[in-house]
């Protein structure tokens, strides 16, 4: 899979989580052959700050844009104790959204959990309608059968996985499709913190920051999800590996760390010497390219491995 066109989309916009848009590019290339030209009624579950989705419908920001002017960090949160928020939890009022162009879908409706979400979404002209639900309790405002295609990528670390599954096939039509993604039981044996034991248990809590204990609780083989996407009514279309070890590994960890740093940095730049700051910004975007751009294209990896399993599944859902 050449995922690499998406990669260089996202990382203009999540520079300083070279990570996270290699993982998003790895998704979003797979959910955009899932969606193909997808029909309306449509919603985006679970659509984040927007960036993401914006992204797959072949959306383009100026580079001068990225997610770090809405952050709020400290200096010691690169310590999972300290961690108190997500750090994208926050909005401001005045912030401006460089666009070059405009996606060529809209959602009909995107769901989120975040007031934050919400109001970073409704700048983008991506949705025709939002909503806020409770986490805790997934239902939203739509009537049974509503929906044609449904996007949802971040069902898969709630806790109330069924209540989540049960009320997006409530909404799907009869002849619609759920586009979602969800770990395999492989991800955990690919991260790092399988090998905490008394002496580096803090150490590896700090590099993880809880997303083992998430991936356990989410995790499970493909007979697994069948069974839960079976009994909310749901069978599996097609699906599909991705993420392989490598990938999984780098990702793990990545610059996450010392994400505080890299923001103290941004800050400094931005502040006292602004002329800088997009150039900075060019080297290192065009140089963690050159450095990602193998891993995010993987052929060569599964012609050596080719039937090495894969840390995650995109499934296409119907109902039964």
């Amino acid at each position: 899979m050449d995922a690499r066109p998406m990669f260089r989309s996202l990382l203009s916009v999540l520079w300083l989580r070279p990570e996270s848009a290699m993982w998003y590019g790895h998704m979003l290339t797979l959910a955009k052959k899932y969606l193909g030209n997808f029909e309306s009624p449509s919603l985006d579950f679970g659509c984040m700050d927007g960036v993401n989705s914006f992204i797959l419908l072949d959306g383009q920001f100026d580079e001068a844009f990225d997610v770090y002017n809405e952050v709020q960090w400290d200096p010691q949160s690169h310590k999972r104790a300290t961690l108190k928020n997500d750090y994208f939890d926050t909005f401001n009022e005045g912030e401006s959204i460089q666009i070059v162009k405009q996606p060529s879908h809209i959602f009909d409706l995107g769901i989120d959990w975040k007031d934050s979400h919400i109001s970073k979404c409704k700048r983008l002209g991506l949705y025709r309608n939002l909503q806020k639900i409770d986490v805790e309790n997934p239902k939203f405002d739509a009537a049974d059968n509503s929906f044609s295609t449904i996007w949802a990528p971040n069902i898969y670390w709630m806790r109330n996985l069924d209540a989540v599954i049960a009320e997006l096939s409530r909404v799907l039509k009869n002849d619609g499709r759920i586009i979602t993604i969800g770990p395999g039981a492989m991800q955990t044996e690919y991260m790092f913190y399988k090998y905490a034991n008394d002496e580096n248990e803090g150490w590896l809590r700090n590099l993880d920051r809880g997303r083992y204990e998430n991936s356990l609780a989410s995790g499970r083989n493909f007979e697994a999800w069948q069974q839960l996407f079976g009994a909310n009514g749901l069978y599996i279309e097609n699906h599909e590996g991705f993420i392989p070890e490598i990938v999984a590994k780098t990702y793990d960890i990545g610059f996450r760390p010392m994400f505080p740093v890299f923001m103290n940095m941004f800050e400094t730049l931005k502040e006292h010497a602004p002329e800088n700051l997009a150039e900075l910004k060019r080297h290192w975007v065009n140089t963690v390219y050159d450095l990602g751009e193998p891993l995010c294209n993987t052929d060569w990896i599964d012609i050596k491995y080719p039937n090495a399993e894969k840390a995650w599944f995109i499934f296409e859902l119907k109902k039964k």
